[in-house]
């Protein structure tokens, strides 16, 4: 009788995780969604490098115009980093070859032209129902559609679709920031959920509330290398591997000329020689930007409601003891009237950045004024 019941019950665990819905989106260039529903069973958890996306397209064709299009999507170099990375790491696989190991990727690609007549675009093509078929041929602005956790928890998918080559290529060209954005978003999301906080980083946040007034993640292993009225510095130091270090930095808000990327660097300038040492022994020793070789990369985006630019760029001692890349946002709090510089700044000689700033980008999105 226990076992019956125990079989009971593991067969109604398992319908129940089968009932399970997820919703995707479908996305114009206008930007309007249509959701879309699929179901799931208990999955594994997805698999992958961060950064990594596997395509699935018809090869001779990625050989072709439409892999250039593709190319010039995913792998753009990242600007503002001291040396050439692209935006993503990309496996490119014809569908015979999307096995399970592929399928629990963290992020997957589709990418369907309904022109072709090759095994592989009959695949790419079968994903599509007939009134999918219709609704793409009837609207060409019509080119992707996102989904979430088809083969593995965590796992994002990205379809890409056209009537034809031509059609497909349009879309990817004029809407290669959309693509991208959503591959970068779902990676932050990732490392902002597994930003972790011990005691000993709560007890620094609680000084850094009480002195300026702010909330901003610091994760467990971090330590506080300085904190003043007006500034904070947090860095994590291993004995071996980067060195991450967040660092915040208020003033009342003046004009609308302090958001220019002259403006911004002058006053990065200012705090890192104020407070940001090179080497402790040496307090002649401080960080500068580097804006001889390499110009700082500029954008501007709303952040938590906020007007923010964000910039990328390389910095160095001003001893050129040691440097490396940093990203910030420099925005206002209309309620208190002041001027914020945030930033994530990283030290990791002849070693990739990109994942390394990404990471420090989302850190950065945690900050809240109190």
């Amino acid at each position: 009788m226990r076992k019956l019941a125990l079989l009971f019950l593991v067969v109604f665990t398992v319908f129940a995780c089968i009932q399970s819905e997820d919703k995707g989106e479908s996305t114009d260039k206008d930007g309007k969604t249509t959701k879309t529903k699929k179901r799931s069973v208990a999955l594994p958890d997805a698999s992958g490098e961060p950064g990594e996306i596997v395509i699935i397209v018809n090869k001779k064709k990625y050989d072709g115009p439409l892999g250039d299009a593709l190319k010039e999507v995913f792998l753009e170099n990242v600007p503002g980093l001291t040396r050439s990375e692209p935006l993503f790491t990309v496996r490119v696989i014809e569908p015979f070859e999307f096995n399970r190991i592929f399928k629990i990727a963290r992020n997957i690609v589709y990418v369907s032209s309904f022109e072709g007549n090759a095994a592989a675009d009959k695949w790419l093509q079968g994903i599509y129902s007939e009134e999918s078929r219709q609704r793409i041929m009837n609207n060409p602005d019509s080119f992707m559609q996102t989904s979430g956790d088809q083969y593995a928890e965590g796992q994002n998918i990205l379809q890409l679709y056209g009537k034809d080559d031509a059609t497909l290529i349009k879309n990817l060209k004029e809407n290669a920031s959309l693509i991208q954005n959503y591959f970068n978003m779902a990676e932050r999301k990732r490392l902002a959920e597994t930003i972790r906080m011990s005691s000993a980083s709560r007890a620094i946040l609680n000084k850094v509330n009480n002195k300026l007034d702010i909330n901003i993640k610091i994760p467990a292993g971090y330590e506080l290398a300085m904190l003043e009225d007006d500034f904070m510095w947090v860095r994590f130091l291993p004995a071996v591997g980067a060195n991450k270090n967040l660092i915040v930095y208020e003033k009342e808000y003046e004009s609308q000329d302090e958001f220019t990327p002259e403006n911004i660097i002058k006053l990065r300038n200012e705090v890192g020689q104020k407070y940001v040492y090179g080497d402790p022994e040496n307090p002649e020793s401080y960080m500068v930007t580097e804006t001889k070789y390499m110009k700082p990369i500029t954008r501007t985006i709303d952040f938590n409601g906020h007007y923010t630019v964000e910039m990328k760029g390389a910095w160095k001692t001003n001893n050129l003891s040691v440097g490396g890349t940093f990203v910030s946002y420099t925005f206002v709090d209309e309620e208190t009237n002041k001027l914020y510089y945030v930033e994530g700044f990283v030290i990791h000689p002849n070693e990739d950045h990109r994942e390394l700033i990404r990471e420090m980008e989302s850190l950065i999105t945690t900050f809240k004024a109190s």
